[in-house]
C-alpha cells in the first residue's frame, strides 16, 4: 500500500511539474521527502534532455555552446501566455467561522493551517509571487477577512517559510509555492528544451514562462544557484549573463 501510495504521490508531482505549460490547483508538497522527490523527478528529466543535445551535438558535429548546431524541433516549446483566470475556491468557501480567527487555540492550528495551504495553491494556480496585502484582500475569498486576520494568516506562513515581507513595513508578499532550489532545476529544464544556451537577467525576466515574473534578486540568486550545480557558467564580469553546459 505504501508503494502504491509513493507511485500515486510521484504522478501528482510530475504533473505539477509541467509549470512552464500549464500551473494545475494540484496539492503543494511540504513535506521535505516530497520535495526532494519533486527534484529528483526534475533532474531525471534533464538528464534525459542532456543526453537528446548530447546525441544532436554528434550528429550535427557542431558545439552546440557557441550556437552553431541547430537544435532539435522537438525539443524547442514555444512560450505560452500565461491566461488570467480565477482560482478555484476551497472547499470551506460558506463556512462563515472560516473567516473568523478562532479563540479556542485547539483549532487555531488547523484554521491557520488550511488557509496556508489554500493560500499556496491559489498563488501557484494565478502564477503570484509577490503582492501586496492591500492586493490580497481584494481576492476572493480573502476579501472576506479583516487585514488584521489576513496578516495572522501570513505572519503563520512566515514563521513556516512559506512566505516572506517583502519590506519594512509589511506591505508586499513574498509567496513561496516553489523553492529557488526547485526553480534552478525548472529554468534549467526550460533552457535545454528551449535551446536557451546562453541567456541574460533581463531575458528571463522578458518571457512569459511562470518564471518569468519571479523578482529581480531572487532571479539572479536562482542563476547563482544554477552556476554552483555546474549546470551553468558565468559569462561577463557583471554576472547578469549565463551559459549553459550540459
Amino acid at each position: 500500500m505504501a508503494e502504491k501510495q509513493k507511485d500515486k504521490e510521484k504522478e501528482q508531482i510530475i504533473k505539477n511539474l509541467n509549470i512552464p505549460d500549464e500551473i494545475g490547483i494540484g496539492e503543494v508538497i511540504e513535506d521535505s521527502e516530497l520535495t526532494e522527490l519533486k527534484i529528483e523527478i526534475l533532474r531525471e528529466d534533464i538528464e534525459r534532455l542532456k543526453a537528446e543535445l548530447q546525441i544532436i551535438k554528434q550528429m550535427s558535429g557542431t558545439n552546440m555552446l557557441t550556437g552553431s548546431a541547430t537544435v532539435s524541433q522537438d525539443l524547442v516549446k514555444p512560450a505560452k501566455k500565461v491566461v488570467k483566470r480565477e482560482a478555484p475556491l476551497p472547499e470551506w468557501v460558506n463556512l462563515p467561522w472560516m473567516y473568523t480567527k478562532p479563540e479556542n487555540t485547539k483549532f487555531l492550528e488547523s484554521w491557520r493551517s488550511d488557509w496556508s495551504d489554500y493560500t499556496l495553491k491559489w498563488a501557484r494556480f494565478l502564477i503570484i509571487h509577490l503582492i501586496s496585502v492591500a492586493e490580497m484582500m481584494e481576492k476572493k475569498p480573502f476579501d472576506k477577512l479583516s487585514e488584521v486576520t489576513l496578516r495572522d494568516i501570513l505572519e503563520y506562513m512566515n514563521s513556516k517559510n512559506s512566505i516572506k515581507w517583502w519590506d519594512k513595513n509589511k506591505t508586499l508578499v513574498r509567496i513561496y509555492w516553489c523553492s529557488l532550489e526547485e526553480w534552478s532545476e525548472i529554468i534549467y529544464r526550460w533552457a535545454l528544451e528551449t535551446g536557451r544556451l546562453d541567456f541574460t537577467l533581463f531575458e528571463i525576466m522578458d518571457g512569459e514562462e511562470a518564471f518569468s515574473s519571479l523578482p529581480s534578486e531572487e532571479i539572479k540568486e536562482i542563476m547563482k544557484i544554477m552556476v554552483e550545480k555546474e549546470y551553468a557558467e558565468w559569462m561577463g564580469k557583471k554576472r547578469e549573463m549565463v551559459k549553459i553546459k550540459f
